[in-house]
């Protein structure tokens, strides 16, 4: 069991993780806040493990987030799909290592949903001249 003077080190992992969740979804700080009723000041206090998270407040991160609350909490690792070519290439690496990879996908992952989303607009129109 987990003595009280880890307790605030174990808020600055879960605070570090849904941080880096957040960013690899690409939210701001303000999206989330919104999204789940909080002000931004109070989401950036969760984030620097400076204020307790509620049970609820966390499995609504998750959901938000797409991960599981026990990979929030620092109690498992990033999951790789048994099998898979991911999971082979990996299955020797470090769990720093895998942090890594993981990581680097949620990057991509965000830079294609942000160029998707820059393809997506309709380019700015030029303006009108005068008649």
């Amino acid at each position: 069991m987990n003595s009280p003077s880890n307790q605030p080190n174990e808020h600055r992992v879960v605070g570090a993780r849904l941080r880096d969740a957040r960013l690899a979804t690409g939210l701001t700080q303000a999206d989330v806040a919104d999204a789940l009723g909080m002000s931004r000041p109070t989401l950036a206090a969760v984030e620097k493990g400076t204020r307790k998270i509620t049970g609820l407040e966390l499995r609504r991160l998750a959901r938000l987030y797409q991960r599981d609350v026990a990979w929030l909490l620092g109690e498992e690792g990033p999951g790789v799909m048994a099998g898979s070519a991911l999971h082979h290439a990996t299955a020797n690496l470090s769990d720093a290592d895998k942090e890594q990879v993981l990581r680097f996908a949620e990057f991509l992952a965000a830079q294609r949903r942000t160029e998707g989303a820059a393809v997506a607009r309709p380019p700015p129109r030029p303006p009108e001249e005068p008649t």
